[in-house]
Order: C-alpha cells, then structure tokens, then sequence
C-alpha cells in the first residue's frame, strides 16, 4: 500500500525578538528557498543560502523589521544575478527609500544596475490588503494589523496547510475572526512587546501585552491552533515569560532561532 505524502511544511524564525541584545535579534522569517518576511536577522543565514534570497516582505517601516536589507544588497551587489525584490505597503515601501535608501544613509541599490545582469539591484513591488499573491510555492494574504504605521499582517499557506504572521499589533478582533474561520491556518505568531503592568504604553504603541493577548484568544474557540510569542522586549522579557507561563502553554514565547512545522 501507498503511504500517503505529508502536506506538512517547515519554515524558520531566524529573528524573533522586539529589540536588539546579547543573543536577541530582531524579527525575521524565512520560507525556504529564497523568501524571507521582514529583516531583522538575516545574516543568521548560512552564507551560501543568503544569494539565494530573491524575496523579502516587509510588514511596515519600522526599523527592526528592515534592518539587515542595506547589508544584504552590499554583500550581494556584484555577486546577484537577479534583482531583489522587496514587497510592501505602498507607505512602507516610500519610507524605506525615503529615509533609508536615500544616497545619506545608504545608496539606493534600486537606481543600480546588477553587473553581471544589467537588470536593477532592487524592485519594489507594492502589496494591497486583501489581494492574495504567489510567490515560490507559497500564497501569500496581506492583511491590515493594528499599529501606529501602516502594518500588515500575513496569513502564508502551502500544500493546504498555513500561518498567520500578525507583525506588529494591538488587539485585532477581525483577524482573529478570520484564524476562527480558516481551518487551514493551523498555528499563530504574535506580537507580545510589554508586560501587562505597562498597558499604557503597549496601547500608546499598539503592541500586546499578555492581558491583551488573552483578550483576542478569547475570540478564538479552536483548539487545534497554536499560538507563538514573538517580539518580546528584551529589557521586560523575563516579566513577559512569567504572564506567558501562566496561560499554562496556550501560548508559547520563541525568542531566538527556531524551526517550525506547519
């Protein structure tokens, strides 16, 4: 008899921290083989695979989500022989230019032809909430979060099977409607920045907190969907673990690389 083929899949959180500290970097997601979600830590790749990086979506214009991409196009410039394309809101995608690949801070790679191409080092491709794109092998929804800049969130499927990135977000109860609905999204990653006691700040901000964080998975009645914590905070991470833990494992923290099974 035929053993049936998994659907199942893996991608790695390379960077899943909310700041920068001793053995914490910032958010970063790669779909094997050449596509990574925000920026914050991609030299944790090997340095063979970080030539094979053709696709990099950007959540937002914050810079701990798009930290590492002035590094990446100075390592590969001369070696590329494809362009990078980097995806994201339209007001995402102006910030970065604006004020990151301006000719002050950094030169902006996407007015640079490739030698070995002659194509342009960097193309920017505009995502519109609600309009699903494909890109190698994978679907990919953008969705509005809830953040001080323009943010989305990503719902990421393949074979039948996915997850829900949220990014950067206060309370969303439409998306957590949507996770409700979808029995295909099979697992969560969720922004905890501060602990509970500081609520003010975390709403200033629109990040979670634990207690807010409780509030949304009230909404979700599913059992079969798990929830990770990124994004934590260095300087208030081990507060955070300590709420965390208290929700008794229906919410587990990642903080540094990890791999994960969809």
């Amino acid at each position: 008899m035929r053993q049936k083929k998994s659907n199942r899949w893996w991608f790695y959180i390379l960077g899943g921290s909310g700041g920068k500290f001793i053995n914490r970097q910032t958010m970063c997601l790669y779909l094997p083989e050449t596509t990574l979600i925000d920026a914050g830590n991609i030299f944790a790749l090997p340095q063979d695979k970080l030539l094979d990086i053709e696709n990099i979506i950007l959540t937002h214009s914050h810079l701990d989500h798009l930290i590492d991409i002035p590094f990446l196009i100075d390592y590969s410039y001369t070696l590329r022989e494809r362009p990078l394309k980097i995806y994201g809101l339209s007001q995402t995608l102006e910030t970065f230019r604006k004020n990151i690949m301006n000719w002050d801070v950094w030169p902006e790679f996407g007015s640079l032809k490739l030698p070995l191409t002659e194509e342009y080092a960097i193309e920017y491709i505009e995502l519109y909430p609600k309009r699903q794109i494909e890109i190698d092998g994978y679907s990919i929804l953008p969705l509005m979060s809830n953040h001080t800049v323009p943010t989305l969130s990503l719902v990421v499927k393949r074979w039948g099977r996915g997850f829900v990135y949220t990014s950067d977000t206060h309370r969303n109860p439409r998306l957590w409607s949507l996770i409700e609905e979808d029995h295909e999204i099979k697992l969560v990653i969720v922004d905890v920045s501060f602990p509970s006691y500081m609520a003010k700040v975390a709403y200033a901000s629109l990040h979670h907190t634990p207690q807010s964080l409780k509030e949304d998975l009230s909404l979700l009645k599913r059992k079969n969907v798990k929830v990770y914590a990124v994004h934590l905070k260095p300087a208030y991470e081990v507060e955070i673990l300590e709420e965390l833990q208290a929700l008794n494992g229906k919410v587990v923290p990642l903080l540094g690389k990890r791999k994960i099974k969809v």
